[in-house]
């Protein structure tokens, strides 16, 4: 296999680069490290000069989906690794990656775990795959249209895989490939109003986006009452109202999304889509529904990977 591309986002992560991004220039697995950058200011530029490292360097902060694209468009390679600029790996943290997804026509991309999960030997099936960690392949991702630049920052990955699933592709976590993540490094130099209303926003679009008619009556909107009622709680009240009611100006959206996932789609995943509609208080923190697809795979699947 030829040398896989790392693509690294970071904004104003100076800090976060002085303290990771060593280990992945050691990664052992054929690569080549580029970071995308969205407009820092802090120096990160000068910096990733000094240690000889690709820069695509962009004018502004365009946010993680923008400058994902970037480089998926700009590398014609068929596979492409992500990490997040505050994540800490070993040597080999690629090569479980590289030998669980070779060869495997439906598995469009493999996880690794971070240190303090709990997780089997074996890879497993999962809902969707956080970039903060990840190997595609570069070629699908593009082909589906890579991340949704509407959703600008947080969800943007779950709307990619739930988009790969629609498709027909499978995800797998892979337990073999460790890392640490400190996890919201960067969203943590954000105005804190503005994550709170993407974090709200984009989960509402996201469910009302791929839920089917009867969900949309029956969880959708019970979330939405639940998620209003929530946002008379500090902090960012206004911020997370506002996210409320901007639903109203993304109807548009939504039914262009709606009809996006019904010309990829070659498969709807009846086990996935059962958990998130079981009940409209299972799925308010994804983690929950997270939880227990995994459980379910754990104790009642075994899952086959095709060659």
């Amino acid at each position: 296999m030829d040398e896989i591309p790392i693509v690294i986002l970071n904004y104003n992560g100076l800090n976060l680069l002085k303290l990771y991004l060593d280990s992945v220039l050691n990664t052992e697995y054929p690569n080549e490290v580029i970071v995308v950058d969205n407009g820092s200011k802090d120096g990160s530029l000068d910096y990733l000069k000094s240690k000889g490292v690709k820069t695509i360097a962009l004018e502004k902060n365009y946010g993680p989906a923008y400058a994902r694209n970037v480089a998926i468009k700009r590398y014609n390679t068929k596979y492409m690794a992500f990490l997040d600029n505050d994540v800490l790996v070993p040597r080999d943290w690629l090569n479980p990656l590289v030998d669980t997804i070779k060869n495997k026509e439906n598995i469009a991309a493999v996880q690794s775990v971070y240190t303090e999960w709990k997780w089997g030997d074996q890879p497993s099936e999962i809902p969707w795959f956080s970039t903060a960690a990840a190997l595609t392949k570069r070629d699908i991702l593009e082909k589906i249209g890579g991340f949704d630049e509407h959703y600008f920052f947080y969800w943007e990955d779950i709307e990619l895989s739930w988009r790969l699933y629609r498709a027909g592709y499978k995800i797998l976590m892979v337990p073999k490939s460790k890392v640490i993540h400190e996890a919201h490094g960067t969203a943590k130099k954000l105005p804190s109003a503005f994550t709170s209303y993407l974090m709200m926003r984009n989960q509402l679009i996201l469910l009302l986006s791929f839920y089917n008619k009867k969900q949309i009556f029956t969880n959708f909107v019970p979330l939405v009452l639940i998620r209003f009622f929530q946002a008379f709680r500090p902090p960012n009240r206004k911020a997370k109202l506002k996210a409320i009611f901007s639903l109203v100006g993304e109807i548009n959206y939504v039914r262009k999304k709606r009809a996006q996932l019904k010309e990829i789609s070659r498969t709807y995943d009846d086990v996935f889509m059962e958990y998130l509609g079981r009940d409209p208080f299972g799925y308010i923190e994804f983690r929950s529904v997270f939880e227990g697809i995994r459980t379910k795979i754990h104790r009642n699947e075994q899952i086959s990977v095709s060659s």
